[in-house]
């Protein structure tokens, strides 16, 4: 009988402190996507239509692993749009940074389910996304 009440009480005790590694992970992650966005955001000012531009532009010679100007049609060599939009895939673009927000939230919802390994997993793929 003691066994079985020193096991209830020790899974007690252990929950919360199992349940919180996802939970400490979120936390560690948060600040760095903020200062991530923040980057974003500032490399994209420039109104809506050019930040669209640029995060296109950026997403595009990040995949190609060019620069933005020898994109067809990208800014031209030296310009200071270019600089812009190499500062806008720098930054990690839109894209990515609101992918890896998605990707957190989804965390936090399996952390709150108990979803330990799928709350990783989420962490995991936050992670990635933002680090594109």
């Amino acid at each position: 009988m003691k066994l079985i009440l020193a096991a209830g009480l020790l899974s007690v005790l252990a929950g919360p402190a199992l349940a919180g590694a996802c939970g400490t992970e979120i936390d560690a992650l948060e600040p760095r996507l903020t200062e991530k966005g923040r980057e974003t955001i500032a490399a994209s000012s420039g109104g809506k239509e050019v930040a669209s531009r640029r995060e296109a532009q950026a997403e595009a010679a990040t995949e190609r692993g060019t620069s933005p100007s020898a994109l067809p049609k990208g800014p031209a060599p030296g310009s200071a749009e270019t600089k812009a939009t190499t500062d806008v895939a720098k930054a990690g673009g839109g894209t990515g940074v609101m992918e890896a927000r998605a990707s957190l939230n989804r965390a936090r919802e399996l952390d709150k389910m108990g979803d330990e390994a799928g709350c990783m997993k989420a962490v995991s793929d936050a992670k990635e996304k933002l680090d594109r």
